[in-house]
């Protein structure tokens, strides 16, 4: 199955670096923003700014509470941002090591949050230039943060299937994706490459999600298009723009909408959010009641 761009509508305006995207049940989108903050959209396109977080925010999702979690990849805080504007940092460092680079936030139905950072090296740009196996899988809970996967190549976006027996992680510089059996400590079992042991020549995965029909949605932003993995484990491509007609470098996607059937995607260049119809209901994340 695969849709044409020019199905592709978009929402929203003057967004920075809008990476990290959420649907709330209301009909708004919150995403991040470049210039040290998060947006929200409304359901009529209206976009306002709030919070003061400094740093690039990145990925984000949104706790049981409406809280908005942001990986502040630009200065190395995860951090909670309350509805008011004010907000806390959650992370810094992980058993005494120094998680400078967080990237994707993921809160699961225990209320276990889990969050990759990317790299050790403290210039990103140069993790992507001359990758090297350093990045990692944190999960914090109740407030403590505990390493549970390391070695990884670059560890980008993160999900949780839907019986929370695995996480998934983006190892974007091997162009895969890993999963880990989650035990009932939270310690997590060994890697296994989820899909093709290679997405393809341009496949570099960033942001994950699954729907309920089990396929992990990817975005890919240097192919600039938006794909699946299906229970078969075989990999699709759904959207693709390659003249960035709509899509700018995609990075990320969720569910919302009526029945959660519209996919709102979150990019590194974009100044908006493009959405389009999807096929099945994504997944209900934590925050989602209907």
């Amino acid at each position: 199955m695969k849709i044409d761009v020019s199905s592709v509508k978009t929402t929203g305006r003057g967004l920075v670096r809008p990476e990290g995207v959420m649907a709330l049940d209301d009909g708004r989108i919150y995403t991040a923003d470049g210039r040290g903050r998060c947006t929200r959209i409304e359901k009529d396109g209206h976009t306002g700014f709030w919070g003061n977080l400094g740093g690039v925010p990145n990925g984000i999702c949104i706790d049981e509470k409406g809280n908005c979690i942001v990986a502040n990849i630009g200065n190395g805080q995860v951090q909670s941002l309350a509805p008011d504007g004010t907000h806390i940092v959650l992370m810094t460092h992980a058993e005494g090591k120094r998680m400078s680079s967080p990237n994707f936030p993921f809160v699961d139905s225990g209320g276990r949050l889990w969050v990759s950072n990317s790299t050790a090296l403290p210039d990103i740009e140069s993790a992507l230039q001359s990758p090297v196996a350093d990045g990692c899988l944190v999960v914090i809970i109740n407030g403590e943060a505990k390493i549970v996967a390391e070695g990884i190549c670059f560890a980008n976006g993160v999900s949780v299937d839907e019986k929370e027996e695995f996480v998934y992680v983006a190892e974007t510089m091997k162009k895969r994706i890993l999963r880990y059996r989650i035990n009932n400590d939270a310690n997590l079992g060994e890697p296994e490459i989820y899909g093709p042991d290679s997405l393809g020549p341009f496949g570099f995965p960033d942001g994950i999600a699954f729907d309920e029909a089990g396929n992990l949605w990817v975005a890919l932003p240097a192919q600039n298009a938006i794909g699946y993995i299906n229970p078969a484990r075989e990999f699709e491509i759904y959207l693709e723009d390659p003249e960035q007609k709509v899509l700018r470098r995609p990075a990320n996607i969720c569910f919302g909408g009526e029945k959660r059937k519209t996919a709102f995607i979150g990019s590194l260049d974009g100044t908006n959010v493009p959405y389009f119809a999807v096929p099945y209901p994504g997944a209900r994340l934590i925050h989602q009641k209907i």
